[in-house]
């Protein structure tokens, strides 16, 4: 009884579907539409509103209403219903119409006749294309409509003059009618005539530093199929190779004779370069803020004065947007007073709301739960400047700071962070507290390049009932450092490269200001290489180096050493872990460390990836202050893992087994953290 009642309401429920009432009205005429489902009305509203419109704004009458059930009725037949019934009566206040559209006509057997040059299985999917793209469409049974027909013979068409077949006809012979089954053959009639394909291509008028890359143009087009199409592309190519070195107003014109049998056609594209461009001044659109008009010009202000260049225009618009400023930018360049050889580069956009507050919470497998807060003011003050704050926890300790970012230090390229932390760092038998002021001078010199150059002061202090002196270093010290950063990047993205490479620097000298003894130089060297092998398919490989000089390990504060082990190095051991630990875990560190690695990695769906690894590193405790003595006592990691890529970097969960396990070592270690290895 209960099914019974479930399929008596879904009955009811689709009766009522087939019976909602569309109206649409014109003047003082009201036509109602019985039995017409939803995706059919757009359509049909259409049509009648223009007979409607055609028979004016009179009284509807009989001959309307038998007028306009015909029309729906033959919109019903080519639709693919040919059973289709419309009657019609008058009501008060307009007409009603009812449509019993019957059953529809599906697609049967589909034949090509002719010569077909393309693989038939193609040229019937093209066929076949604006039928099967109807939403809820059968697959395997798609109905027949007559405008949809038509519409894929000339997409036939318009594939085979794609292919140089510019005389190509297509034909949709008269269907044959409809059987028992409701199906209805295709046939379409194929006439290619001949194939026409790129001959000899010239051009004359370009200018002689873009010869070479255009002549690219006409080696890569000669043997290819022959079509307007294509020609009308390369001249649109051979423009915007123009503009992007600065002939912002090159035009181009083809000149080419058609035989009557096909074969080659020779080209000649003539090019009008006009003048080239070098840009006069920036100017912004007034709606800009004081702050963010001050960070435009200042950042698009290497253009003043140079001849007007598309990749570094594109550059120092990435840059500028890299500021958080602004939503949206739009650059032109206009005539300055006329003058077609001097420009205008006329900035405008939309700026970013400048204040976010934001709330984190995360994990990693180092300093497990996470939780903080942060703010961020992106024009503080209309200055153009951007003020930061975060306070976050985690099983570590507290963590807060407050930094500010000006983007254009005295209107140049380069961009100055004043940041203030503070740290509470218990993670291990230690509890250290530190207090860091440092100055950072940052500038992306292209696309590759970037450096920086750093100061800082920091007191710390140390405290432990179970560690040596020894063991943590000064239990008290202050800080000054000075050092440097360079980077020179070719990976295709920053945060989920596939192909390219990158190797960076980092060097910093760091001297005790209140007597504690403490002195050394730290120097850092990291690179990585990523080549993809397939499409889903990459190999990766990355190493590092880190040393410090000038002091013994027990001289350096404990959290300044160098360490090794966790998800940026050997993964067999948990973060630090790598080399000496304490009988309650704690990790000491050392003077320099090693590190390689190499990985593969496999797309199973998009953004999603399975990975495995081998790993390799030491580290030496260097237990004077001679130059650098490197442990030839390496770890092994192997392993894999699964990556879920997001904007900000992948989700990473991997697994390093320790092959050469020891006494007190775990078999592997398992990391859950952001970002790639390396």
């Amino acid at each position: 009884m209960r099914i019974t009642h479930w399929i008596c309401v879904l009955v009811t429920l689709g009766m009522l579907k087939m019976a909602q009432a569309y109206e649409v009205k014109y003047g003082k005429t009201v036509v109602t539409v019985d039995g017409v489902e939803e995706a059919q009305w757009d359509d049909l509203k259409v049509m009648l509103m223009d007979q409607l419109t055609l028979n004016g704004t009179g009284v509807a009458g009989e001959p309307l209403a038998d007028d306009l059930a015909f029309f729906v009725r033959q919109h019903f037949i080519r639709a693919g219903w040919p059973e289709a019934q419309v009657t019609w009566k008058m009501e008060a206040g307009g007409i009603r119409l009812t449509a019993v559209p019957g059953k529809a006509v599906r697609v049967g057997t589909v034949t090509l006749k002719g010569e077909t040059p393309l693989p038939e299985e193609e040229l019937k999917k093209y066929l076949l294309k604006p039928t099967l793209e109807r939403e809820d469409v059968d697959k395997k049974l798609p109905q027949w409509v007559e405008a949809d027909m038509q519409q894929g013979a000339g997409l036939v068409q318009r594939r085979l003059r794609a292919e140089g077949y510019l005389n190509a006809e297509t034909l949709l012979l008269p269907a044959l009618n409809t059987g028992a089954d409701m199906r209805r053959d295709l046939t379409l009639e194929i006439k290619p005539g001949p194939k026409f394909v790129f001959g000899h291509a010239e051009i004359t008028g370009s200018p002689p530093e873009l010869e070479k890359q255009m002549q690219a143009q006409m080696t890569e087009a000669q043997g290819t199929p022959f079509n307007e199409a294509r020609v009308q592309q390369i001249q649109q190519r051979l423009e915007t190779i123009c503009a992007e070195s600065g002939w912002l107003y090159a035009t181009t014109a083809a000149e080419y004779t058609l035989g009557k049998s096909g074969g080659s056609v020779d080209v000649l594209f003539r090019v009008l370069p006009g003048e080239r461009v070098r840009i006069a001044r920036v100017t912004t659109h007034p709606g800009f803020s004081r702050g963010a008009t001050r960070v435009l010009l200042a950042k698009f202000k290497p253009l003043t004065g140079q001849i007007y260049e598309a990749t570094e225009a594109d550059f120092l618009f990435k840059r500028t947007l890299d500021t958080g400023m602004f939503a949206l930018l739009d650059t032109k360049v206009l005539p300055e007073n006329g003058n077609m050889a001097a420009g205008n580069l006329r900035i405008t956009g939309e700026q970013t709301k400048p204040i976010a507050l934001g709330f984190e919470v995360g994990f990693d497998t180092f300093l497990g739960g996470q939780m903080g807060v942060t703010y961020k003011n992106t024009n503080w003050r209309d200055t153009g400047n951007t003020l930061a704050a975060e306070l976050s926890y985690s099983v570590a300790g507290p963590v807060g700071f407050v930094s500010v970012t000006n983007p254009a230090v005295f209107n140049s390229q380069h961009a100055a962070t004043l940041r203030l932390a503070l740290e509470q760092f218990n993670r291990f038998e230690y509890d250290r507290i530190g207090t860091a002021l440092g100055l950072d001078v940052a500038r992306r010199v292209n696309q590759a390049l970037s450096y920086s150059i750093f100061v800082g002061t920091s007191a710390n202090s140390v405290n432990s009932k179970i560690l040596t002196l020894k063991e943590t270093g000064p239990a008290s010290y202050s800080l000054m450092s000075l050092g440097a950063n360079v980077m020179y990047d070719r990976r295709d993205s920053p945060v989920l490269p596939k192909k390219g490479w990158y190797l960076s620097g980092r060097i910093e000298s760091a001297t005790d200001i209140l007597g504690s003894g403490v002195s050394f130089l730290r120097t850092d060297l990291r690179g990585a290489w990523y080549r993809p092998i397939t499409k889903k398919f990459r190999f990766a490989a990355g190493a590092e180096l880190a040393t410090i000089q000038g002091a013994p390990a027990e001289k350096i504060p404990i959290d300044s050493r160098v360490f090794n082990g966790g998800p940026n190095s050997v993964r067999s051991f948990g973060q630090r872990r790598l080399g000496p630990v304490t009988p309650g875990g704690t990790p000491l560190g050392g003077t320099s460390a090693l590190f390689a690695s190499a990985e593969f990695s496999y797309e199973i769906m998009p953004n999603f990836e399975f990975a495995f690894f081998g790993d390799i590193g030491s580290l030496a405790r260097g237990n004077n202050a001679t130059p650098l003595s490197y442990s030839s006592d390496f770890r092994q990691a192997i392993g894999a893992g699964l990556r879920y890529h997001l904007p900000f970097g992948p989700i990473r969960i991997d697994y390093g087994h320790n092959p050469s396990r020891r006494a007190g070592e775990s078999s592997g270690f398992l990391h859950v953290t952001v970002g790639f290895a390396f």
